[in-house]
Parts: C-alpha cells; sequence; structure tokens
C-alpha cells in the first residue's frame, strides 16, 4: 500500500475516534447527544430526590424505572413499567460492601406490573447498616436485572 493512503486511514481513524469521543462526552456539535443548549434534551434522566435520612437507589433501562428508598433495614421499591411488556414480581438483595456475602431482601405483596403501570411495595432486609451496602441488585421474576445506582 503506498504511503499517502497509509496517511489517509489513519486520519479517518482519528476522525472517527474524535467524533466517537465527542458523542460519548456530550461535546459534540450540533448534531444532538450533547446537553448544552437552552432546553432539556428528550433523553434526559428525571432527577431522583430522598428524604432526609433515607438512601436512594435507582434502576433506570429501557422503559423500567426501579427507585427503592431505604432507612435503616426498611423502605420502599416503586417500579414505573413503560417497556411495552408486562413485568414479573420485583424482588431485590444486597451485597455487603464488606466482603460480598449476599443479603436476600424481601418485597411484600410482591406482584407483576402491567406495562404502563407504576406499583410500590414495602421492601425489608437485614442484617446490613446503611454504610455497609455494596450494591443493590433489581431481580424481576427470576431475572438478574442489574445493579441499581445510588443517588
Amino acid at each position: 500500500m503506498p504511503r499517502p493512503m497509509k496517511a489517509a486511514a489513519r486520519v479517518l481513524v482519528l476522525v472517527a475516534l474524535t467524533a466517537t469521543l465527542a458523542a460519548c462526552t456530550g461535546h459534540g456539535g450540533s448534531g444532538g447527544g450533547g446537553r448544552s443548549g437552552s432546553g432539556p434534551s428528550p433523553n434526559a434522566s428525571p432527577t431522583f430526590v430522598a428524604p432526609p435520612g433515607t438512601s436512594l437507589y435507582v434502576y433506570t433501562n429501557a422503559g423500567l424505572i426501579a427507585t427503592m428508598e431505604l432507612k435503616g433495614d426498611r423502605g420502599t421499591l416503586k417500579i414505573q413499567n413503560q417497556t411495552g411488556r408486562a413485568l414479573p414480581a420485583p424482588g431485590f438483595y444486597l451485597l455487603a460492601a464488606t466482603d460480598g456475602h449476599r443479603v436476600p431482601g424481601v418485597v411484600a405483596g410482591a406482584a407483576p406490573v402491567p406495562n404502563g403501570d407504576t406499583a410500590s411495595f414495602p421492601v425489608s432486609f437485614g442484617g446490613l447498616r446503611d454504610q455497609d451496602i455494596g450494591l443493590v441488585i433489581l431481580v424481576m421474576g427470576h431475572d438478574n436485572y442489574g445493579a441499581f445506582v445510588r443517588h
């Protein structure tokens, strides 16, 4: 391959990487994807705020928003279902920050959540203080959906 082709190929790769990086960091031009401008982004995540003394965990993916407010070893799990399908009954478990051991959670009255509905359930768990929670994992039916993010 002649030298000018190698140089052109390198330039194209650098341009593609720069464009990808700009899109990922929100520093792109007017093509969207960034958060600059005067109005909210149509894909902006809602803002979540917990009452004082409460820990807030949020899971959001593909039309499912799950929020868990914990105070001590009790709290509330709220499921907002805009997935286009019914969701099985929710559950959760925690992983301890100290050694990763699994602590089962209890969702009282857990029931399937139809598409378009929002449901709230009392939750409880035992054996961990708030500062010892490493991860909170969402389970829907028998499927592990993944970790909540603490807000």
